[in-house]
């Protein structure tokens, strides 16, 4: 399969490099050419860049000392080699449908267009709801209220994330599972935020994105299973995660909102956080409970950082 030249694949390994290998090897299957891919091995303490370098001969592969997060590391993978366009995957998404590449790339044709994002699934098939709202006051009542579930599908895609994904749109924000972003865009923005250690960086992309006057794409053409949790779960717990997730939204949001705004938003979101720990604590879902007071712990460090 042919897939348009001038895309170079940016992919991020940490101590996970058989979903590395695999990733790769799908969007090589897809059409892309080994010189066109760079891996990043982000400060890994096993044998992942030999294992690497001996499966993807033809790949550029880079060799941090220690891991610098997931922002910085693929800002410096996409520095690397200059393009047109950057394939940005995380090393446990791999292509599910064939031309998924060449789909990405067609999003890019509508020049307003900055990032083209996939469709996602999860590893049962299921879909994975990788588009989402920016956190302003309305939408952060929204969510609080535990209402965003039973919000129409025809308004989703600005005030949840529980949308069909069934046709091509522009949207607020996506998760950067596996996006194509036009190298016109990323170097205006500077690449990720690199303050940003891990998660939310992706979110605060497309709000950056949408500011400086680009479009963010979602087309359904495009299709990559997600395992999730590849790389972090080696190195965070659960509960690790969801205190990490919960602090860099809160920061993103303060960094994206005006004040005022920032301030409501998260106020609104630490309330539904607290009323669904209460809930579940209630309940008696005693794992679910944990994981929603270490989100509500995050996501308060994040707001006071």
């Amino acid at each position: 399969m042919t897939a348009p030249t001038g895309i170079c694949a940016v992919v991020v390994n940490w101590e996970t490099p058989e979903y590395t290998v695999r990733a790769v090897q799908a969007v090589l299957d897809d059409g892309l050419q080994p010189d066109q891919v760079v891996i990043v091995d982000n400060g890994s303490n096993d044998a992942s860049y030999d294992r690497i370098k001996d499966a993807l001969p033809g790949c550029l592969v880079l060799r941090l000392e220690e891991n610098v997060g997931y922002a910085r590391a693929a800002n410096l993978g996409a520095r690397s080699r200059k393009a047109e366009s950057y394939l940005l995957i995380n090393n446990d998404a791999f292509v599910h449908r064939a031309g998924s590449v060449l789909a990405l790339a067609r999003g890019l044709e509508n020049p307003s267009v900055g990032i083209v994002s996939a469709r996602v699934l999860r590893q049962d098939l299921t879909l994975q709801p990788i588009v989402a709202a920016f956190q302003t006051p309305g939408v952060a009542l929204v969510r609080a209220s535990g209402l965003s579930r039973w919000i129409p599908n025809r308004w989703q895609p600005d005030w949840g994330t529980y949308w069909d994904q069934t046709y091509a749109r522009e949207v607020q924000a996506v998760s950067t599972v596996a996006v194509l972003v036009r190298a016109e865009t990323w170097e205006q923005l500077g690449g990720f935020d690199e303050r940003m250690y891990f998660y939310g960086e992706d979110i605060d992309l497309c709000v950056r994105a949408r500011r400086a006057g680009w479009k963010v794409w979602f087309t359904p053409d495009a299709e990559f299973v997600h395992i999730g949790g590849g790389s972090t779960s080696t190195r965070w717990s659960n509960l690790s995660r969801c205190e990490q997730i919960g602090r860099s939204e809160a920061m993103m949001m303060r960094r994206n909102l005006g004040p005022l705004a920032a301030y409501a938003s998260l106020t609104l979101i630490s309330l539904g956080l607290a009323a669904r720990y209460a809930v579940f604590r209630i309940g008696g879902r005693r794992d679910a409970a944990d994981a929603m007071r270490a989100t509500l712990r995050g996501f308060r460090a994040g707001t006071l950082s």
